[in-house]
């Protein structure tokens, strides 16, 4: 008996996170913004072409353009809104709106309240106490942040100027000592949300690079302003049911409903 050979076979790329038609939530003539999931790269070529297909990868076969480009990316552990430029020219005009900050982000955080003194248990003062540290957060921060390899760093001096504001809080339903964050983000910078929460005490649930807890992580592009490269309108991409969204408080579906547009920023 001989064992069979797989040589001269080629191997099927590992079967990642797929986007479909229904991923779909905006499309032009010349450009689509696609409601990418967790767990899936938006640009980072696979090794050698082993990898499971990128956002990129499947977005040009699934519109149709095989020149299509990315005007920016969110992080592969992140879900959410990603805009699709069908080609060169279209990607040249929405990276001048973002140079010129007449886009306006929104992501939804869940957030760790480790060092606030909650757990379980906690007497009634103690959770009082974690909760009005954590209303706390609400309001603009800014850090210095310099890449170092695969993680970002908030350091005192010396690095890129980074601004967030967190517009509100509330707690996250059935978890206990965990938050979820309305986050605007005025600056992009690599990793720039998940090290400047970790920063301020209140790391992603399940974000360990940067002293989250164990869990699973959710961080969610869910709203985005932005002109149109036709018309100069502006539009928005934002999904007031989304089914795949984590159940969040009212108070949070309401700010991110009244979430505007902040023109200039970055």
């Amino acid at each position: 008996m001989h064992a069979r050979s797989n040589r001269g076979k080629s191997e099927e790329p590992p079967i990642g996170p797929r986007i479909t038609a229904a991923d779909v939530v905006m499309r032009s003539e010349r450009d689509a913004v696609l409601l990418k999931p967790a767990g899936l790269s938006s640009e980072a070529p696979s090794t050698a072409g082993k990898g499971p297909a990128t956002l990129l990868v499947q977005a040009r076969v699934l519109l149709g353009w095989p020149e299509a480009q990315l005007p920016h990316r969110i992080d592969r552990p992140t879900r959410g809104f990603v805009v699709v430029a069908r080609d060169s020219a279209a990607v040249a005009a929405h990276n001048e709106a973002i140079r010129a900050g007449r886009w306006t982000k929104h992501y939804l955080a869940r957030i760790s309240a480790v060092g606030t003194g909650f757990s379980k248990s906690a007497t009634a003062a103690a959770q009082g106490e974690a909760s009005a540290k954590t209303h706390a957060l609400v309001g603009q921060h800014n850090a210095y942040l310099r890449r170092d390899g695969a993680v970002a760093r908030v350091v005192r001096s010396g690095g890129d100027p980074s601004t967030l504001v967190i517009e509100a809080v509330a707690p996250a339903p059935g978890c206990p000592g965990e938050w979820h964050a309305v986050i605007r983000l005025v600056t992009g910078r690599f990793h720039q949300i998940r090290a400047m929460l970790g920063a301020l005490g209140f790391p992603l649930v399940g974000d360990q690079e940067y002293g989250g807890a164990p869990g699973q992580m959710y961080l969610d592009h869910a709203s985005l302003w932005f002109p149109s490269i036709t018309d100069g309108s502006m539009q928005r991409a934002w999904l007031p049911v989304d089914p795949r969204r984590e159940a969040i408080d009212p108070v949070l579906i309401s700010a991110l409903e009244n979430a505007r547009a902040v023109d200039g920023q970055g």
